[in-house]
């Protein structure tokens, strides 16, 4: 199989003679008229970032809330910590029955 290089000459012609039109009416093709796009976020879409967001602040969240285990343990300290041994009981007897209080 030979290549013709007689050929190849015709071609370079075809993309030779591609020349550039001159603008014409630039100012006018500016403005853009007609419909603007629009999108739609499904619900599921929207629940997804809900959680997104919600497991961020958790992940942000301290695991052991310094604060409080801070006030338990000074009140430890100066023995003056109580507890209320009839919500204690209700508690325990509310998750044993699967019952909210």
């Amino acid at each position: 199989m030979g290549i013709n290089f007689n050929k190849i000459g015709g071609v370079n012609k075809v993309y030779n003679n591609s020349k550039v039109e001159t603008k014409k009416n630039v100012a006018a093709s500016g403005k853009v008229e007609g419909k603007r796009d629009e999108i739609q976020i499904s619900k599921e879409a929207m629940d997804f970032q809900t959680v997104m967001k919600s497991v961020k602040l958790a992940k942000e969240l301290p695991e052991v809330r310094e604060d409080l285990v801070a006030n338990i343990k000074e009140k430890l300290e100066k023995d003056t910590y109580e507890v209320d041994s009839k919500s204690v009981a209700e508690k325990l007897l509310a998750r044993k029955f699967n019952i909210k209080i």
